[in-house]
């Protein structure tokens, strides 16, 4: 042992010894200091603050020759030689765990105070709904009566959210938009994720109320803009159109070409108009999707009949290349749209005498993978998602000379999503883009078919 500690523990208890020997002379014999039993006194005490430094010294030594016996018994031959070492190590690391206990309190009261304030409500239960932890948010916001140790829902009534946990229980990490529980315009967006190593699950609540307000604001606003501007354009378009069949201006080119190109941009603002009404009615789930089994095949022959004249324009060739016996399960008229998206693009973006390619091809078990490809520019890896945003437009230069309204790839997307699909775009070798939608497959018919 460091001779130092030695010094210390003699101190302490000659501190201790003296104080006492001090007290208790004063109290027998007065105010008299100078006694010849002072000297005595002070001898005796001398010895007896030796013979306590001795035995508090030897009951710590068989306490560390304990522990060191127990720490080295299968790497030391005679522990005790090492113990004085591991002594002054034990006073050593117990100074730096109590600095870093102070650390860590100040480190979860600051983290507890974060949680508090960042608005979101967090919640850790066990695997029998146990509460471990929660912070003031829920209680403020959601359960104001709940408590650490109270089991979730004892006293509380939320079918929603229960649902959600049983879920979420299996699934390890679930996200899903829960309205409730004070209100049913108040929602939140609700994430579980279960921790399998402790068996424990931490919850988070977002408001997410005010974005919705937001969004449904929006998308009411563009749904009655849309409809006022229907009958203004229809006008005008009918308009145009009588000027023009009927010759009314006929000695007049210039009034022939203003007016054509009134009745041009009537047309044009007609699509957008009918465009954002579709993207209306499926975001307010007033859109009709009925899942069915389908020929693909079938549709993109047709198709390419109705785009003839376009193919000949640009002198396009297109190969459909699908399989005739393919069943998939999808709503007809919105298949039949998303290609007339995909395929409009393409040859929009086309140069003259390329290809058009409709493949076919596994995408996962149960899956095919529809495809348009063209040999135009492509889309940039950074953009693959923006494409099918609303109104975006890579290169508007080149969107201002091919016309469209923004909106095709968007609503394609929106489509998808309605029955359960994804679309989505990549490049196509050697040039230009290749658009996809992955699609389920009816595999009775099919093989029945083939």
């Amino acid at each position: 042992m460091n001779f130092s500690v030695k010094i210390k523990l003699f101190l302490l208890v000659l501190i201790i010894v003296s104080s006492a020997t001090l007290v208790g002379y004063i109290i027998y014999r007065g105010n008299i200091l100078l006694s010849g039993n002072l000297i005595l006194g002070f001898y005796l005490l001398i010895l007896t603050t030796v013979v306590a430094t001795y035995f508090i010294y030897q009951y710590f030594k068989r306490l560390v020759n304990s522990a060191a016996q127990l720490i080295a018994k299968n790497t030391m031959d005679d522990p005790s030689v090492a113990s004085e070492e591991i002594f002054d190590e034990l006073l050593k690391e117990s100074s730096q765990v109590e600095d870093e206990l102070v650390y860590y309190t100040k480190q979860t009261e600051q983290f507890s105070s974060v949680l508090s304030k960042m608005g979101q409500g967090v919640i850790l239960v066990d695997k029998n709904y146990q509460v471990l932890y929660l912070n003031k948010t829920i209680n403020a916001e959601f359960f104001p009566d709940l408590n650490i140790g109270d089991k979730l829902f004892e006293n509380i009534s939320y079918p929603q959210f229960k649902k959600f946990l049983e879920k979420a229980w299996n699934k390890k990490d679930l996200v899903r938009e829960i309205s409730g529980p004070i209100s049913i315009k108040t929602v939140y967006l609700v994430s579980a994720k279960k921790d399998d190593i402790r068996d424990e699950m931490l919850i988070v609540f977002s408001d997410i109320s005010k974005s919705k307000n937001f969004e449904k604001m929006r998308e009411d606003f563009i749904g009655n803009v849309s409809h006022e501007l229907r009958t203004p354009i229809s006008v005008i378009k009918a308009n145009a159109e009588t000027l023009i069949e009927n010759k009314l201006i006929k000695d007049d080119e210039n009034a022939k070409l203003f007016t054509e190109a009134i009745f041009s941009q009537s047309e044009r603002m007609t699509v957008i108009v009918n465009d954002l009404l579709k993207i209306s009615s499926m975001e307010a789930g007033e859109y009709p999707i009925s899942i069915e089994s389908i020929n693909s095949f079938s549709i993109a022959k047709n198709l390419i009949k109705e785009f003839k004249p376009n193919l000949d324009k640009k002198k396009l060739i297109v190969q459909n290349n699908l399989n005739k016996n393919t069943k998939v399960m999808a709503d007809k008229a919105a298949l039949k749209l998303i290609l007339t998206n995909f395929l409009s693009n393409a040859i929009k973006h086309s140069p003259k005498k390329a290809l058009i390619n409709l493949a076919e091809s596994s995408s996962s078990k149960g899956f095919v993978r529809l495809s348009v490809s063209d040999e135009g520019k492509g889309v940039p890896k950074k953009y693959k998602e923006r494409v099918f945003e609303r109104f975006y437009r890579i290169d508007k230069g080149r969107s201002s000379k091919t016309g469209g309204t923004g909106l095709g790839l968007s609503i394609s997307k929106n489509l998808a999503l309605m029955m359960g699909y994804s679309v989505g775009v990549e490049a196509n070798e050697p040039k230009g883009a290749t658009f996809f939608i992955d699609i389920k497959v009816d595999e009775e018919k099919s093989i029945q078919a083939a």
